[in-house]
């Protein structure tokens, strides 16, 4: 690609190369209700162990290449400078959510008080160390959960249509927003 003029916007190459994906994983967990979900971001936050590590509700994941896209999004935009969100795991939320707002993005993908299962996503984090930690908090690994008719009206999605589609449409348009 030639250079750019003096007077147009920066191009994209002159930024240093990054991986289009960060390492991350995974797990569908099931145990206790959460009471308090906030306290338990902030526990997994004070852990002293390798890794971001997110929790999200149960029925907002649409498949992997949804989380996947909403990963390499959220750490493109944080190794950039750009990320809205204070922390790696907020932009997360936010790219996963489609959403300008860290609030607004936490009450439709974060885990809701009460919930008893949920998922674990660690950024730079193995499986192993990922499902480690969930016996640390009185939960355990089980098969993957769905998205629901509740997860798709959380994140505004149109009863009808694809759904990876449609909820890869969000990540872009966290793009587009931020």
């Amino acid at each position: 690609m030639s250079p750019c003029p003096g007077n147009a916007r920066r191009s994209v190459d002159e930024q240093p190369c990054l991986p289009l994906r960060m390492g991350h994983t995974c797990v569908a967990w099931q145990g206790a209700a959460v009471e308090d979900p906030r306290a338990l971001a902030m526990a997994l936050d004070a852990l002293e162990v390798e890794g971001t590590f997110v929790v999200l509700a149960d029925d907002v994941l649409a498949s992997d290449r949804h989380l996947a896209a909403a990963v390499g999004m959220a750490h493109r935009r944080w190794e950039r400078g750009r990320a809205v969100g204070r922390t790696l795991g907020a932009e997360l939320m936010r790219c996963l959510a489609g959403s300008h707002h860290i609030g607004e993005a936490i009450r439709a993908v974060g885990l809701q008080a009460g919930a008893a299962k949920g998922w674990l996503v660690g950024l730079g984090a193995g499986k192993d160390e990922t499902e480690s930690l969930l016996a640390r908090f009185g939960f355990s690994p089980c098969a993957p959960h769905t998205m629901t008719g509740e997860g798709r009206e959380r994140l505004g999605l149109p009863a009808t249509g694809d759904l990876e589609l449609l909820a890869l449409g969000l990540v872009a348009e966290a793009d587009l927003l931020a």
